[in-house]
């Protein structure tokens, strides 16, 4: 098994507690997060959307209720619990696939999210540059991802992390393991300048990043540049 399938049956092991526990353990402020990522998105303006990691579709619909103007999306993981969990809030357009080899040709959408999953992904760089030939001329990527502190809160964060929060997981009946994991895989995830890097080392332009609540979440961002060919559609 692959680490990346591996990483799929670890959201299938956790789906039906999933978003009781990100309400849960954020103390709600999980839905803020994605409000402000929303109302990005909807500044844009865009006519197409790919939100990749798209879990239980929580972000999906919070920019689709924000961006009138979208009138094709898709929403891709590679986790099918979560992929049923989605369809269930009664989103459509649902795929089961790796960021690494999505099934669409070039220039296929406006906008592409990622609201954590990045760090979930095996191969960043080759995810990115997938992101980049998807994206339209002129089309952003933004992902929200968490970030660590460097105020007086990051060592009470890395008890939380580390300590706590596994705990309060598996109290409510959730695989104490999975949240090791997410524990570990935040505190191994690249610092928002780091990323940022990533993201023009993939060859995207025009990127940034605004850290939220502390730091302990930040939305990054970057451009495709415009000189690209635009061939939008679907592969079939």
């Amino acid at each position: 098994m692959t680490q990346q399938n591996s990483i799929g049956k670890l959201f299938d092991k956790v789906a039906s507690r999933y978003d009781f526990l990100n309400h849960f353990l954020s103390l709600g402020i999980d839905v803020l997060w994605r409000k402000r990522l929303a109302r990005k998105v909807a500044d844009l303006k865009p006519s197409s959307l790919l939100d990749l990691a798209t879990g239980s579709g929580d972000l999906l619909l919070a920019i689709l209720k924000n961006s009138p103007t979208i009138l094709r999306y898709y929403g891709v993981d590679i986790s099918q619990e979560m992929i049923a969990l989605a369809k269930e809030k009664g989103l459509d357009n649902l795929l089961i696939a790796d960021a690494s080899s999505l099934p669409f040709v070039e220039s296929s959408f406006d906008v592409v999210t990622v609201a954590f999953g990045l760090r979930n992904f095996q191969d960043r760089m080759l995810a990115l540059r997938e992101i980049l030939r998807v994206l339209r001329p002129g089309g952003t990527l933004y992902v929200l991802e968490f970030s660590m502190p460097k105020t007086i809160l990051r060592p009470f964060y890395l008890f939380y992390l580390q300590k706590l929060m596994p705990l309060l997981a598996s109290f409510v009946g959730a695989p104490k393991d999975a949240y090791i994991y997410l524990a570990q895989s935040i505190l191994d995830f690249p610092q928002p300048k780091e990323l940022v890097g990533l993201f023009q080392n993939a060859g995207f332009d025009c990127c940034g990043f605004v850290p939220m609540t502390f730091g302990i979440v930040t939305i990054h961002w970057g451009k495709k540049p415009e000189t690209a060919l635009n061939k939008s559609a679907l592969k079939t």
